[in-house]
């Protein structure tokens, strides 16, 4: 299991998007049209961007070698985000051994934040504590 966290200003996405280039780069057909005709669709948009940048994190690698359109973020008919992988993100994930990918996005007037959990994967040995499982540095006990 690996973790990821984004959290980005809305007026910042908001004055990216006066550059045509930059929803055309950062988000699909199927990602704009989802918000086109929502009333806080700038919203909508820094929190797509937040969790696309938060999958990247938990998958491990950023966004070194794949594309920003390779991770999408859509909605389930109850309003549910979910992560569609493609291109490198996908192989990644697959490579990694994770098994299913979940997100969640919230937004307050001024930011948008969302939160990733790549569920799986295989064990990563650089991550594992040099005290035993059991205590930590001061010989307390962990839960």
């Amino acid at each position: 299991m690996e973790i990821g966290v984004d959290i980005i200003e809305i007026n910042r996405i908001k004055n990216a998007c006066r550059r045509k280039k930059f929803e055309d780069r950062f988000f699909t057909a199927c990602e704009l049209t989802e918000i086109s005709a929502k009333k806080s669709y700038y919203t909508h948009l820094a929190g797509k961007f937040a969790a696309k940048e938060a999958v990247a994190k938990a998958l491990g690698t950023g966004f070194s070698g794949m594309k920003w359109k390779d991770i999408e973020v859509l909605n389930e008919e109850s309003g549910k985000p979910m992560i569609i992988l493609n291109g490198k993100a996908f192989e990644i994930f697959k490579t990694k051994g994770f098994e299913k990918i979940l997100i969640t996005i919230s937004h307050s007037r001024e930011y948008a934040i969302a939160f990733a959990v790549a569920l799986g994967g295989a064990v990563d040995e650089g991550s594992k504590s040099c005290y035993n499982e059991k205590n930590g540095p001061d010989g307390n006990r962990r839960i």
